[in-house]
């Protein structure tokens, strides 16, 4: 997982760039201020044109909303909506930041601005050092893709993205994460002979209901909420519909889901 230098020395970088420095002092500040790995390796450039930005919500696993825009993470790709995976990669980021946190947009160079969609390209990082890219490669939701390998600008990144990968694309380049190759790889289950008790249906209740819209026309008697984020009992509940369905169940980012 990659740490950045504390918010102490972006500081220094950035006030010592206003007042005036010298382009050799400068050279010399940005050569100084990088991140590392665990291990210590020097990796992430602290890139002059970083910037600061408020999250917003979660659009998918490898786009967010920010106060600076939508922006589109470099160097991977998760599965799209409605394909398997999709909703734990966009609920991944959820659990690992809420809205109204800080974190850091990097634009390395050689990359674009933006994406044919307008979208920001970016590498993002959380307050407490943590890339979210790297974040969804080693927890199996996301491929390293659209780098240099595909023909794209390349990225600090690339090289520990493409290492700690474990999902997979299928022959028609769709992603399949690591929790969909155990689905794909798990045997058929054995026929049931008719019986007249059924089971009762294992799993969560909440996530056979796509959108709050759903869940509100439910003749099941299941709870049709407000969820609170902030409710130990309802964490679990908020987090699907807010960011695990896709349709943005906290619109207003005030910790209530299916209002």
């Amino acid at each position: 997982m990659r740490r950045l230098l504390p918010t102490v020395a972006l500081a220094t970088v950035f006030a010592l760039a206003v007042v005036g420095c010298t382009p050799a002092l400068l050279a010399e500040i940005e050569a100084a201020s990088i991140t590392t790995t665990d291990s210590g390796e020097a990796a992430l450039p602290v890139a002059s044109d970083s910037e600061q930005a408020i999250f917003d919500s979660v659009i998918d696993g490898d786009t967010i909303r920010t106060s600076a825009g939508t922006v589109r993470i470099i160097g991977i790709d998760t599965p799209e909506r409605g394909e398997c995976g999709h909703a734990e990669a966009s609920a991944a980021i959820g659990r690992l930041v809420s809205p109204g946190a800080t974190l850091t947009l990097v634009h390395p160079a050689g990359q674009g601005d933006r994406d044919r969609h307008g979208r920001l390209l970016r590498l993002v990082v959380t307050e407490g050092g943590i890339d979210i890219g790297q974040m969804q490669i080693e927890g199996g939701h996301a491929v390293a893709r659209y780098d240099s390998r595909d023909g794209y600008p390349g990225h600090p990144n690339e090289e520990s993205y493409h290492a700690a990968q474990i999902a997979t694309l299928s022959a028609d380049r769709s992603v399949i994460t690591a929790s969909c190759q155990l689905v794909a790889a798990a045997p058929e289950p054995a026929p049931v002979a008719p019986s007249d008790t059924v089971p009762p249906a294992q799993g969560l209740w909440w996530q056979q209901y796509t959108s709050c819209t759903r869940l509100k026309k439910n003749g099941a008697g299941h709870p049709t909420g407000p969820f609170n984020r902030d409710d130990p009992a309802e964490t679990e509940v908020y987090q699907w519909f807010a960011f695990g369905t896709g349709n943005n169940g906290d619109g207003d980012a005030d910790g209530l889901a299916c209002e």
